[in-house]
């Protein structure tokens, strides 16, 4: 009700106050052949105001004012339509239908190749593969699976536009529910940009207690004078991720679950009854198809909250030349207040995560809050290149709610700390080469992070392009790490002498515009730390025991991947090929070696074919194809509904289960059509066979998605 009086706010004040763009309507936009990426390109053309002119006399004009003139409608392309983001990326409006788009067209709106989907939508995502420099600098809060959906302030988009434009996102979800995501964004003036966004959804989830749903408000705005010399950008969000668990199946669910619809009839002993051939007895019951039949371990309900403010202020200087909008020097600066907090609700508690302290319901709450103030420089030049140097000034209180019984006093409820770091990033093309440099250095020694790379990349010959890096990080863990308190007895630590993780990577990639591009990552991983579930084999599946675990051994992660895309005409073939190998070093004073901290499949691969053609004139653009997964079995990591987090065990593998998914997607002027059937095969292979197992997982005793029918549509507006 909130936000939809909110909304409903916004617009009526641009519908009276704002400065309306008289351009006609229309439903589709000429394509460019290129795609500006300047940031510092005019969206307007700006002249200045000549002076008005005086028979009597020659009198000059001491203010001069600048006036924007606005392009005609039969001028303006798709190009002129710019999403921008923090770090001065820019990209256009895609109206397009392409191979990307039907893979981006997800909950995340993302290709997540290195990614599993849990259950159900917005539950989270398993990991196939990582990249240990792609996550944040600074400790987060914990509650990682939580967060594969949730804006942060770098995923915030502003907007310029010539006219009104509107994007709607649509896309079913599993049973009762459905997925929205709507963005409509005004330039009132040729300076002022005016966004909101709501992304919401609700999906029941075919498994019990396995209702997901969400609430996503963002609201952005910038303001850039004519003359480009000052901007403001201002965003705020509030967001609401929420998900029944069940803690996966019973393992009379999994049974259940691989058999169905046949399963073997057993005796009041449990023991297999045998017909007169003394074969086991088969039962036809096609009752368990229904997944809400299932047994699960547990019922509860985790949510996670969130509140940001955020504010850019940036001023240039030093035009490169005369009535030029591109500047050598920047001035800013940014300020971000976030609150978090996550909370854990059931009715009463669950013997599946052992003992509480407490006979009656389990409500648990994590806070966390964060104050960060950043002061930036940049500079350019053709003989130093680009220099940016940020200093920041980050303020964390992370905390428990209390409760007036015996666990307040085992632990403390709180950190509380500061950190000032600077962070400086230099760019240069050198002789043919494009060399890139950073480096981000805490001061203080608690939290303290220490990170640095360099990027190196050139044309060889026949259009083969290298590239090489090396990275190497030492930063704090998340907050969950250090210090946790909870309900349940066997989830409350605190562990303040934990080190730094460490990650060195070095890095090469081959890319040619035909052949495609081959990579490979060497990464030496220092002080790893996980979750680790000690729960004793017996009582496997039965209960859930997790303890924080830092080795002191080394870990060598080597990945190598393949991209390639062939066209035969109107026929595609698209392949993504990972090779993964983890060495683990072993200590000569134990004669166990210890868990295996990082599990990843050896191999994970992706391929499509495609069928690109057009119908009607060119009215409608058309895709159709299948795409073909499939990862090789390991110990996936089991997911913790309790901490939202994954856990890493060496009991369970999962994988080695080819999936097949069709796709028919069509495209009319601005909007597209997307038609997918998931997991197609499974149907198909129990027809043929009805004796093959339901064998497929996202997580160890979380079944992957079976069967389903899913279509969705993306519309955008341009008035």
């Amino acid at each position: 009700m909130r936000i939809g009086l909110t909304i409903s706010f916004f617009l009526l004040s641009f519908l009276l106050f704002g400065k309306e763009l008289t351009i006609q309507i229309k439903d589709s936009l000429p394509q460019t052949s290129s795609v500006k990426t300047n940031i510092n390109s005019p969206l307007l053309i700006i002249k200045e105001k000549a002076p008005a002119k005086n028979k009597a006399n020659s009198l000059k004009v001491k203010n001069k004012r600048l006036k924007p003139s606005i392009k005609p409608m039969e001028e303006i392309t798709i190009s002129d339509y710019k999403i921008l983001y923090l770090d001065e990326t820019e990209k256009s409006v895609d109206t397009s239908l392409s191979l990307e788009e039907e893979y981006s067209f997800n909950f995340l709106r993302k290709d997540y190749f290195e990614l599993l989907p849990l259950p159900n939508m917005g539950e989270g995502f398993n990991k196939l593969g990582y990249d240990f420099h792609q996550q944040p600098l600074i400790p987060q809060m914990g509650a990682r699976v939580k967060h594969f959906s949730y804006f942060e302030k770098e995923d915030v988009p502003y907007y310029e536009m010539p006219s009104a434009y509107t994007e709607l996102f649509f896309k079913t979800t599993f049973k009762q529910g459905q997925n929205l995501d709507a963005t409509l964004a005004i330039n009132t003036s040729p300076k002022f940009n005016v966004a909101v966004s709501f992304k919401g959804f609700r999906s029941l989830g075919k498994y019990p207690f396995s209702l997901s749903r969400s609430r996503q408000f963002r609201f952005s705005t910038q303001y850039q004078t004519f003359n480009h010399r000052y901007r403001l950008r201002l965003h705020q969000t509030t967001q609401s991720l929420e998900n029944d668990f069940n803690g996966g199946l019973t393992n009379d669910g999994i049974y259940f679950f691989e058999n169905a619809p046949n399963y073997i009839a057993t005796d009041e002993f449990g023991q297999p009854q045998l017909n007169e051939n003394g074969e086991e007895e088969y039962v036809y019951y096609d009752g368990f198809l229904n997944r809400s039949q299932l047994p699960t371990q547990a019922a509860g309900t985790n949510v996670l909250d969130g509140k940001r403010y955020f504010m850019d202020h940036q001023y240039r200087m030093l035009p490169v030349n005369k009535d030029s909008t591109s500047f050598k020097a920047v001035l800013g600066f940014r300020s971000s207040f976030e609150k978090k907090n996550y909370r854990i609700n059931q009715l009463k508690p669950n013997y599946y995560f052992y003992e509480t302290f407490t006979n009656g319901r389990v409500a648990d709450t994590t806070n966390y809050q964060t104050f960060e103030n950043t002061i930036y420089a940049n500079f350019k030049n053709s003989f130093l290149g680009k220099l940016k140097v940020d200093l920041h000034h980050i303020r964390w209180d992370y905390s428990f709610t209390e409760n007036e019984y015996e666990k307040d006093t085992i632990l403390p409820n709180q950190i509380e700390a500061t950190q000032l770091a600077t962070e400086a990033n230099w760019s240069k093309s050198i002789l043919g080469v494009n060399a890139e440099a950073g480096l981000y250095n805490s001061f203080k020694k608690d939290f303290r992070t220490l990170a640095w790379h360099v990027v190196f990349n050139r044309q060889l010959f026949n259009d083969i392009r290298i590239n090489a890096s090396y990275k190497d990080r030492s930063q704090p863990l998340n907050f969950n790490f250090y210090l946790l308190q909870n309900d349940y007895k066997e989830y409350n630590w605190n562990n303040s002498g934990l080190l730094n993780q460490k990650f060195k990577t070095k890095s090469l990639k081959f890319t040619h515009p035909k052949w495609g591009n081959i990579s490979g990552e060497w990464t030496n991983i220092g002080n790893f730390t996980f979750f680790n579930n000690i729960t004793r084999l017996v009582e496997f599946n039965e209960r859930i025991k997790i303890s924080v675990v830092q080795l002191d051994r080394r870990i060598d992660y080597f990945k190598a991947r393949f991209n390639q895309r062939l066209d035969f005409g109107k026929l595609s073939w698209i392949n993504n090929i990972q090779y993964q190998k983890v060495t683990q070093e072993e200590d000569p004073n134990e004669l166990l070696s210890g868990p295996i901290a990082l599990n990843v499949p050896k191999w994970l691969v992706r391929s499509t074919i495609m069928l690109t053609s057009s119908m009607f004139n060119n009215a409608l653009f058309f895709q159709s194809g299948a795409t073909f997964v499939f990862f090789t079995d390991y110990y996936a990591d089991e997911y913790n509904p309790l901490i939202a987090e994954f856990v890493t065990q060496n009991n369970v593998k999962i994988g080695e289960y080819p999936r097949i998914d069709f796709f028919f997607n069509a495209k009319i002027k601005s909007s597209r059509l997307f038609v997918k059937l998931e997991n197609v095969n499974s149907p198909i292979e129990h027809l043929i066979y009805p004796d093959t197992p339901y064998d497929y997982y996202a997580a160890p005793f979380k079944p992957y998605r079976d069967f389903s029918v899913r279509i969705g549509l993306i519309w955008n507006f341009f008035e």
